[in-house]
């Protein structure tokens, strides 16, 4: 497996958490995306969600599909619908065609901002077999949001299964 060239960062202030994508965002780092959204679920209480891609590079469709699965979980606990900062027209371009506006407030000028401290998070490897799972999920999630993503990435997912 490569090398990430990337790195995910994340802070908190009040009950708003906050993420911020930089550099490449790729199928490597989706254990330690899962695992961060994973502790969001069991929060007490979240009020928002701010994703940054003001520095995003690139982002793969397993990222892009454990962010909607995020969306989603969020909204179902906390009522949330989590905002992306892209100022990237070639990120946004992505987002949209994901229908990512369906799940999430994109906005492209830079919100308010408090003085935040954000910290890296860790890359954690898992095996290939609960890798190729998440990728599977974040897939499906995908493919539920648009009829132009089912098709897309059905090859894909049925490719993925049988190497189970």
């Amino acid at each position: 497996m490569a090398i990430s060239t990337g790195k995910i960062l994340a802070a908190d202030y009040k009950h708003m958490a906050m993420l911020k994508l930089i550099g490449d965002v790729r199928v490597v780092m989706s254990s330690t995306l899962d695992n961060y959204c994973n502790g969001l679920y069991r929060r007490g209480v979240l009020d928002a969600m701010l994703i940054d891609m003001s520095e995003t590079k690139g982002i793969d469709s397993t990222a892009l599909g454990l962010l909607a699965k995020m969306a989603i979980q969020l909204r179902n606990r906390f009522n949330v619908m989590p905002t992306i900062y892209s100022p990237n027209s070639d990120i946004s371009r992505i987002l949209d065609s994901m229908s990512f506006d369906v799940i999430f407030n994109i906005i492209k000028t830079a919100p308010r901002r408090q003085a935040t401290q954000y910290s890296e998070l860790q890359l954690q490897m898992e095996s290939e077999a609960t890798v190729r799972e998440k990728v599977i999920d974040a897939h499906l999630t995908l493919m539920a949001l648009s009829e132009e993503n089912r098709l897309e990435f059905q090859d894909l997912v049925q490719a993925l299964r049988h190497q189970s």
